[in-house]
């Protein structure tokens, strides 16, 4: 690392969503002049390489970590849900005093984290640099417009809306609390400082900047947020123009009109073979085609039937920036890069969302004219697949779709993200040098 060049640190946990706009982050940081470390779990150093960031992995694959059957079907109650969290625990203590090592080796003049990560919080206050708190989703800053993305919550009234944020900061204090307990005694008077860890650090007391990476298109910016609450539109890798498709899905592509496409990226299903049947059925019934993504998300390897066979192209995996752009309409999980990538390129979309914030953005795709209202992948049933396969058609939603694209075409995205955190630095490094 060059000493005449920021410094800045990258902390993200969670699955390829979870990460890849933080690589898309990193890259722009690095393109402007930084130095930039992203700390994140198993699998993604090539990925972070490629951008010119230095990666440092942490002890987790979340990646495997749901591709393991007892935790997928655990996934799909709550009781299931704690008790993943409970045999995790020791796991994601090492994860979280990781974390901290290498915050305290790096010693980076700026820290930027996710909410997995807010343990960078605590190494802010002992290095005295800025902390700067980010989110895929509105989950940090209290409004009244919505609840807390988090929960598939419906509408609450504005009081209601606003104390789901409260409610959800409780939640992950005390998730949380356990997984700190082994620094407590290390770092005593970085728990003692006022304020909570969600937040962030300033040196100087002001409240730190809440980098928000989604886009207007779906959640217009809340009357009700402070300043300090940037909207800056979802943090987008760049081309890379390297990957080569196979000459039979080229082929595919060419011989008819745009295929709808239909995958469910790292989500569990509780029943892949149903889910992959109820879809072959959906199909053949609506003579639509189709390019169908089995990767290790729920859809299994079924073999084509013979009047599918020239309609649906089956694939393990494929960039969604090549491939979203061929398609007619997107039908997914409703992950954040997802949602994005497919209406950023004006598509039509259903949401079939399992937990999590899925439902929110199948609930925001929905409100913005771009697609059906969102069907849970648990209620999903053949007739109301094909149902929403026609409607996806409707010139109505590729409107909606389209109007979206051009909304996120102007947002300043990850390019403004990393140029807004860069206008900081100078300002950080001089307190530090008088310090």
């Amino acid at each position: 690392m060059n000493a005449s060049k920021p410094k800045i640190l990258i902390a993200t946990l969670g699955t390829r969503g979870d990460v890849q706009p933080y690589v898309a982050l990193a890259g722009e940081l690095v393109r402007l002049g930084a130095d930039v470390v992203v700390a994140t779990g198993r699998g993604f150093d090539t990925m972070i390489g490629k951008v010119g960031a230095q990666p440092r992995a942490v002890p987790i694959d979340f990646e495997a970590l749901l591709g393991d059957p007892v935790t997928r079907e655990a996934m799909f109650t709550f009781r299931g849900k704690i008790k993943v969290a409970r045999t995790t625990m020791e796991d994601q203590k090492k994860v979280v005093r990781c974390l901290w090592r290498i915050g305290l080796e790096e010693k980076p003049d700026l820290i930027l984290f996710n909410l997995k990560a807010t343990v960078m919080t605590l190494v802010a206050r002992r290095l005295n640099v800025p902390a700067l708190p980010t989110a895929l989703q509105p989950v940090v800053t209290p409004t009244g417009d919505f609840p807390v993305s988090l929960f598939g919550l419906p509408a609450l009234g504005k009081l209601g809306n606003r104390l789901s944020y409260l409610a959800a900061r409780k939640l992950m204090a005390l998730g949380l609390s356990p997984m700190l307990k082994p620094l407590r005694a290390e770092a005593t008077a970085e728990f003692e400082y006022p304020g909570e860890m969600i937040d962030g650090h300033m040196p100087d007391g002001s409240k730190a900047l809440c980098l928000q990476g989604f886009s207007s298109a779906l959640v217009p910016r809340p009357k009700d947020w402070p300043e300090t609450s940037w909207l800056s539109g979802y943090w987008f890798m760049r081309p890379a123009n390297t990957y080569m498709p196979d000459r039979e899905l080229m082929q595919f592509l060419e011989d008819g009109p745009p295929p709808v496409y239909i995958g469910f990226g790292s989500m569990p299903s509780r029943n892949p073979e149903d889910l992959t049947g109820l879809i072959m059925r959906s199909l053949t019934q609506t003579g639509l085609r189709a390019i169908l993504a089995r990767g290790w998300g729920g859809l299994t390897g079924h073999t084509l039937p013979e009047v599918l066979k020239d309609k649906v192209f089956l694939i393990d995996k494929a960039p969604h920036i090549w491939l979203f752009p061929k398609c007619s309409s997107i039908i997914h999980h409703g992950g954040a890069g997802t949602t994005h990538e497919a209406l950023r390129w004006g598509k039509p979309s259903l949401v079939c969302p399992v937990f999590a914030d899925q439902p929110f953005w199948g609930q925001r795709v929905h409100a913005a004219g771009a697609g059906p209202a969102p069907i849970s992948q648990k209620k999903l049933t053949t007739d109301l697949l094909v149902k929403a396969l026609y409607a996806l058609d409707a010139p109505a939603y590729a409107m909606g779709a389209k109007a979206a694209a051009g909304i996120m075409a102007l947002e300043p995205g990850a390019e403004g993200a990393a140029e807004e955190i860069m206008s900081r630095v100078p300002a950080v490094r001089a307190r530090a040098k008088s310090a």
